[in-house]
């Protein structure tokens, strides 16, 4: 349980970090205005967690065999 908890919270604090970053550094990086740049700064968060979950969870079914 000691376990999930603390994945959880790395989950979450990694998450706040992405956030803070895009929030207050977002302002200072030039970036063209168009619809790619916008999807990719929506979806980038997303696939970060995503690839880092099935990372470890990759690591968990191997280390269980």
């Amino acid at each position: 349980m000691n376990d999930s908890l603390n994945f959880v919270l790395k989950v979450l604090i990694l998450s706040l970090v992405i956030s803070l970053m895009i929030k207050y550094l977002g302002p200072v990086i030039a970036i063209t205005e168009n619809n790619v740049s916008a999807l990719i700064i929506v979806m980038l968060l997303p696939l970060i967690i995503t690839l880092f979950l099935s990372w470890k969870l990759l690591q968990k079914v191997s280390s269980s065999k």
